[in-house]
């Protein structure tokens, strides 16, 4: 009741960031549905010419949908330091709202080359939504209720990807092809209109239009201004530890994506559009239960110890499934496997928020106003587009070996190294 009474006053001192985040809620889920139904669509063959192997056809799906990031990401950092953030999330809406329109008019889930420009194309204009949504954040919420707010924009990022992961599949068959891309155009507009209400009168904002000719006339400025936020990066100790850590956790993060419709195969017997719901509804009960505990009582804690708990409560729940996978035959036997594995997601579940709130704010509290758009560019880079990479890999060699053993194996043992070096950073104080 304490908690809901914290939500209940958050909400009226902060107004202007639950219309953030609402925006937030409703753009990534309509980004995570779309790109999740892509996949499933190419697993199903009715994309022609996709690769129907499980964890390989997602790993395409979300290289497209994050290497733009790549390139677009710090550029787009840069931008968003130059540009009222406001005006660029509503027009990334407006796009991304077109884009869906012209996919469905040509009915593009038919074709391959329309089904990944759709993804391709969204992700670009995503890479100009984070910054400028993720800048905005402290300039709205008192700086008592940061933690909150990065807590529920960290777990919003996560939560959705949940959300389009599981009910993805139910939504298609519900809905249908041509509906479910009609409805995710629709919560664009909506999305658009909650940034439109969120009152930036008192806050300091840039007064650059939005133009193609100034954005031309401003590439050297920014690619100068790429350049001055990397060394920034680099230089500040902190700053390097943080965007390290959470390249490595999207690395985490993706892998497990990649590999959900195997566990969802291998260990609950389901399709691919049920084994999102199976899958990801224990691990979002754990994140929602983890956002509960970090926010009661982590929130005068030492980050670095809030994500050393993240790291050894990730290595016990992915360190279970490992065990389901090597005795898979004789837990399923005695009818254990499912609820083990459940148990389990639960746990990787409850370990993510401890893993990136207290990451997510100490790059926020070690980044000056003017370099943090830049800083966000530079993560969204790192942990969306190159980590994309290496667990598309990993899926690669799941598909290979028809099992999930060396995906689980690899997550294992990482977390297990992490976590060791993790304790020899706090022991020695190199991070202080």
């Amino acid at each position: 009741m304490k908690y809901f009474y914290k939500l209940i006053r958050f909400y009226k001192e902060n107004k202007k960031f639950v219309y953030l985040w609402l925006a937030q809620v409703i753009t990534q889920t309509s980004v995570s549905i779309v790109t999740i139904i892509i996949g499933i669509l190419s697993h199903e063959g009715v994309i022609s010419s996709s690769v129907k192997e499980s964890s390989t056809s997602i790993g395409i799906i979300i290289n497209l949908s994050t290497i733009p990031g790549i390139i677009f990401a710090p550029l787009a950092g840069a931008f968003a330091d130059k540009i009222e953030k406001k005006k660029i999330m509503i027009l990334s809406n407006f796009i991304r709202f077109f884009l869906l329109v012209f996919f469905i008019i040509f009915n593009g889930w038919n074709k391959l080359v329309l089904s990944y420009f759709l993804i391709l194309s969204l992700a670009i204009v995503l890479q100009f939504f984070i910054p400028a949504e993720g800048g905005l954040i402290p300039r709205i919420v008192e700086k008592k209720y940061l933690l909150f707010a990065n807590s529920l924009f960290s777990l919003t990022v996560y939560t959705t990807t949940a959300v389009g992961i599981a009910f993805s599949g139910l939504i298609l068959n519900l809905f249908g092809i041509k509906w479910t891309f009609s409805i995710c155009a629709l919560l664009f507009i909506t999305s658009a209109i909650f940034v439109y209400f969120i009152d930036t009168e008192g806050i300091k904002t840039e007064n650059n239009k939005i133009r193609l000719i100034y954005f031309v006339k401003l590439i050297p400025t920014i690619l100068d201004d790429i350049k001055d936020g990397i060394n920034y990066a680099l230089r500040t100790k902190i700053l390097r530890f943080i965007l390290f850590h959470l390249f490595l956790i999207q690395i985490v993060s993706f892998t497990l994506v990649t590999i959900s419709f195997r566990i969802g195969n291998e260990i609950y017997g389901v399709s691919p559009r049920t084994a999102g719901l199976i899958v990801f509804a224990p691990v979002m009960i754990g994140l929602l239960t983890s956002l509960a505990t970090l926010n009661i009582f982590g929130r005068f804690k030492n980050r670095i110890k809030l994500i050393l708990i993240g790291t050894l409560t990730s290595t016990c729940g992915f360190g279970c499934i490992m065990v389901i996978a090597v005795l898979k035959f004789f837990l399923s036997n005695v009818f254990i496997d499912k609820i083990f594995a459940s148990i389990s997601l639960i746990i990787i579940g409850f370990s993510i928020p401890f893993l990136l709130v207290p990451a997510q704010t100490l790059m926020h509290e070690n980044t000056e106003d003017n370099f943090r758009g830049r800083i966000l560019g530079i993560w969204v880079a790192l942990t969306l587009s190159l980590a994309s990479m290496v667990a598309t890999f990993v899926g690669f060699l799941t598909d290979q070996m028809d099992n999930i053993f060396i995906a689980v194996l690899c997550l294992t043992f990482f977390d297990i190294v992490y976590s060791g070096v993790i304790l020899i950073l706090l022991k020695r104080r190199l991070l202080c």
